[in-house]
């Protein structure tokens, strides 16, 4: 199984605790470092812009931003950092509720030929208030 640890950072906003809250339409920069245990030829590296729901009822999801940061080979233990950048739409709003949430993300994933793709999820607020 291949892997690599990430380290995601995202700049802009207002940090609340553990996360950053957005206003829809803002700007959010950000960068990862990614460093992976062993050799790996990277069809993509993917930023994804993205939310869910988690709860009851069916899984709704949708990706609203993709960017393409590298292509290439990635050599074991040689850390590589890469920036994104992404305009937040108007909606939906981050929602924690009774019976279901919606939950925004950003996720770096490594696209890999036959293998498990290695990712990293770091969540956000997007909200007006």
């Amino acid at each position: 199984m291949s892997s690599a640890s990430f380290e995601v950072e995202i700049r802009g906003g207002e940090v609340e605790g553990e996360l950053v809250r957005f206003r829809p339409g803002e700007a959010l920069q950000g960068s990862v470092r990614i460093t992976p245990d062993e050799d790996l030829k990277a069809r993509h590296i993917y930023a994804r812009l993205q939310w869910h729901t988690e709860g009851r009822g069916d899984r709704d999801e949708s990706i609203i931003e993709e960017q393409d940061l590298f292509q290439g080979m990635l050599k074991a233990g040689t850390p590589v950092y890469y920036r994104f950048h992404f305009r937040l739409p108007d909606q939906p709003w981050s929602y924690a509720g009774h019976y279901v949430n919606i939950v925004w993300t950003i996720e770096v994933s490594i696209d890999l030929a036959l293998a498990r793709d290695p990712q990293a999820i770091k969540p956000l607020v997007l909200t007006p208030d």
